[in-house]
């Protein structure tokens, strides 16, 4: 049994308007029907090892356009949960061509074009229309809108071992086909059934694609075979800045077989073992690895779509090896489940999409998690395993309390053992935590997981360093507090990070903002996890803050 259970201590949102807020449960029950000891859990997450993040990894994320203003991911900003609400779209004259692009093929008129926005509107060139899908989906599509809104955006999936093909996906989640007339349609749900469009970039102008079927069939009618504005093939791409950089867009763009080849070395060098001995010997007891649901595949054929990277497990493997070695607790964090769960590329997710709440998705998210927990049952670190990281307000509560049950009991059928938690986030939504408390209500060994970030509400924008730490040791205190139940849940702060908005910090006010935090953190019951262990951006990384004498984790 790992040390972390042996030794308690005393107990100590995607948001739109309020900072994170994820609530996570844990019920397992004991073998005797007592209750174990808090773990007073200090822990860090081990990001974007075996779960791409683009914006922590740049070296992986070459295969995107950076933000058309050349911003760049700093303190307190960050994609998907982990940035600022990003910008307003931005003309698509200002958009540049991937140099790397560029390089692979011969100079022609066109170029491929690289699909890792978030969202694109298409306005014709022929009558300054945009591309709009009639009600969201479900009907026609043809340009015919004068501003675009949530009808006119579209999503891209670019096919594998293709530079210009592509799946065009409409806000209401329908494909783009054409039908027995020849007219483009959305009405398909299935990827299956979706025309593949040719999409291809021009060299001349950086703001201008074609798009055309293989029928020949184009998005506003036939083309001349020019750039100019008569040709109706021909349309300006206006984006939002919101890149995905995720697992997903990597092998979209490279390939299975190179992708998987790309992926080694980073597992292999990214993370490795004197890193979990520097962890170990500088105050923590645990790390928290976000895993994605493609880890207990067994075939050795890699793929995309759906994902397969032959060698994946045996990392996680490696990284159990490790922590037994060093003394630390094992949090396995199911961060990418099958369809998403959030829509973020740290779960994988191709186009932003949530689709993960249906009854196949369920059943093959609760089959991974039994196989997790029946190959590191006996290991002595495992401390945790986290059915899911983070679901969406659009999940269907009865279908997450479904899979959440489902999930629970599937750990208990294979781990024996009255050390090992369950973990179980709430929707990301202001009463989110309502939802999971009640839930929770009566279960042995529960914990709500809270992120905690002075980033995400507009206040935060504006606040210096005093009223930083102020409002943790006041407002984030009393949060906390208000948690923790009579009967009820373990209260575990999962996620917190010393970013922040405070332009041109010293280095004593970080100290002070991360000693604050880790001063009321440390009164969750369950304990904390720092996000993340390594980073570009240094108050994201422990490891630097570490080394910057800026943070020191208390020894008891």
């Amino acid at each position: 049994m790992a040390s972390i259970i042996k030794t308690p201590r005393p107990p100590r949102e995607f948001l739109l308007l309020f900072p994170w807020l994820i609530i996570s449960m844990t019920g397992v029950s004991t073998a005797s029907g007592g209750v174990v000891s808090p773990p007073g859990v200090k822990a860090v997450n081990i990001g974007a090892w075996l779960v791409i993040e683009g914006w922590m990894t740049p070296e992986l994320s070459t295969i995107c356009i950076r933000s058309p203003d050349g911003d760049a991911a700093g303190p307190g900003t960050a994609p998907g949960r982990r940035r600022s609400p990003h910008r307003s779209a931005l003309p698509s004259s200002s958009i540049p061509l991937p140099r790397h692009l560029a390089q692979m093929a011969a100079p022609t008129a066109s170029e491929p074009f690289c699909a890792c926005w978030f969202r694109r509107s298409l306005q014709s060139v022929t009558n300054k229309m945009y591309l709009s899908a009639v009600n969201g989906g479900g009907s026609t599509v043809a340009a015919d809108k004068s501003n675009p809104q949530d009808w006119e955006t579209f999503r891209l999936w670019k096919m594998e071992n293709s530079d210009r093909e592509y799946k065009i996906r409409v806000n209401n989640d329908q494909f783009i086909s054409i039908n027995d007339g020849g007219e483009l349609v959305a009405t398909v749900a299935s990827s299956g059934q979706a025309a593949v469009f040719q999409i291809i970039s021009s060299t001349n102008n950086e703001g201008l694609i074609r798009i055309k079927a293989p029928s020949s069939v184009t998005a506003n009618g036939k083309p001349d075979g020019s750039w100019s504005n008569s040709d109706p093939s021909v349309f300006n791409i206006i984006v939002d800045d919101k890149q995905m950089q995720g697992d997903s867009q990597l092998c979209s763009f490279h390939g299975a077989e190179k992708t998987v080849s790309i992926l080694q070395d980073h597992w292999n060098t990214y993370i490795v073992e004197d890193d979990f001995s520097f962890i170990s010997s500088h105050g923590l007891n645990a790390v928290r690895i976000p895993i994605a649901w493609w880890i207990t595949k067994q075939n050795d054929t890699p793929s995309c779509h759906p994902p397969n990277y032959p060698g994946y497990q045996a990392v996680l493997d490696k990284a159990f090896d490790w922590a037994d070695k060093y003394n630390l607790g094992v949090i396995v964090d199911l961060h990418a489940a099958p369809g998403s769960q959030n829509g973020f590329e740290h779960s994988a997710s191709r186009d932003g999409n949530v689709g993960w709440d249906t009854d196949e998705n369920i059943n093959h998210t609760v089959q991974v998690i039994e196989a997790i927990a029946a190959r590191y049952a006996s290991r002595k670190s495992l401390l945790a395993i986290e059915l899911l990281n983070e679901p969406a307000q659009e999940v269907k509560f009865a279908a997450l309390k479904k899979y959440y049950s489902a999930g629970y009991d599937a750990v208990n059928r294979q781990v024996k053992r009255d050390d090992v938690y369950v973990i179980m986030s709430a929707r990301l939504m202001p009463d989110g935590p309502t939802e999971i408390i009640e839930f929770a209500s009566g279960l042995k060994k529960c914990a709500l997981d809270v992120h905690y970030y002075n980033l995400y509400e507009s206040k935060f924008q504006t606040m210096n360093a005093d009223q930083n730490i102020n409002f943790v040791k006041g407002d984030r205190a009393s949060q906390l507090k208000n948690l923790i139940r009579e009967n009820g849940p373990l209260v575990f702060v999962g996620e917190w990070s010393a970013a922040w908005h405070v332009p041109d910090a010293s280095d004593e006010n970080c100290k002070r903002f991360a000693d604050a935090q880790m001063g009321v953190y440390g009164q969750a019951s369950f304990g904390w996890s720092y996000w993340s262990y390594k980073n570009i951006d240094r108050n994201w990384s422990l490891k630097d803050m570490i080394n910057a004498n800026i943070i020191s984790v208390p020894k008891n």
